[in-house]
């Protein structure tokens, strides 16, 4: 299973980024592999993605590893249930920056969101990588990839907001990201929660070279995008 555990620094957000590459980097082992992690504006954490193979294979690292974070303050340990990745396509904008979506709702709408977000047929503008539950800060977590903020303000506003139970909707640009696994070993984690959907893309339309954590930020730069972001 996924699982995101966010720390929350006592002041300086670069020191317990910092923290996440010299440490938690190297903390894999057998049950539980940090694969990833990332930064948004105006979220004053930084979010570690895990494969864990048990729950329980997490304890060790919330109690020993973080013990040694000084500057962390606290963390929140969120599970991410059938999450739902979609692969990068090959056509895309020139200019791309990823946003992490955070929706607040009723368990009773959690499905009837879920499905719409995972249905929806996105614009070239605007895709997905992935959706899941997580119930943990938010009812519904997803991040996408788009041409510019107002983009994704408009899809929020225009697809999300309006949906029956969809309490509060709140985006964020992902301002920095690292990987730490080979670039097919996060593929591969993603083939495991593959959406359904995006088993019947064609492979010719697919960009299965494209790093989608790191890629990003040296792709904006390239480009001239979000120059204050990154």
């Amino acid at each position: 299973m996924m699982i995101i555990v966010r720390l929350y620094p006592k002041s300086d957000l670069n020191k317990t980024w910092k923290f996440a590459e010299d440490v938690i980097a190297k903390e894999s082992t057998e049950g539980v592999t940090p694969l990833y992690a990332t930064q948004a504006e105006g979220m004053m954490n930084v979010g570690v993605i895990f494969d864990v193979k048990d729950p329980d294979d997490i304890a060790h690292f919330l109690t020993e590893t973080l013990s040694k974070c000084d500057h962390c303050h606290h963390s929140k340990t969120i599970s991410l249930m059938k999450p739902v990745f979609f692969p990068i396509p090959k056509k895309k904008p020139e200019n791309i920056q990823r946003y992490v979506i955070r929706i607040y709702t009723h368990p009773k709408n959690y499905r009837t969101i879920y499905n719409y977000l995972t249905d929806y047929k996105y614009p070239f503008n605007l895709f997905p990588i992935y959706v899941s539950y997580s119930l943990g800060d938010e009812d519904i977590v997803m991040t996408v990839a788009a041409d510019s903020p107002e983009t994704v303000n408009t899809f929020v506003r225009e697809n999300i907001r309006g949906l029956e139970g969809a309490d509060s909707v709140a985006f964020y640009p992902v301002v920095r990201a690292k990987r730490f696994v080979s670039l097919g070993r996060l593929i591969e984690e993603q083939k495991k929660h593959l959406a359904e959907r995006a088993e019947k893309i064609p492979q010719s339309e697919i960009d299965k070279d494209f790093d989608w954590v790191e890629n990003f930020e040296e792709y904006a730069k390239l480009t001239g995008a979000f120059p204050g972001d990154i």
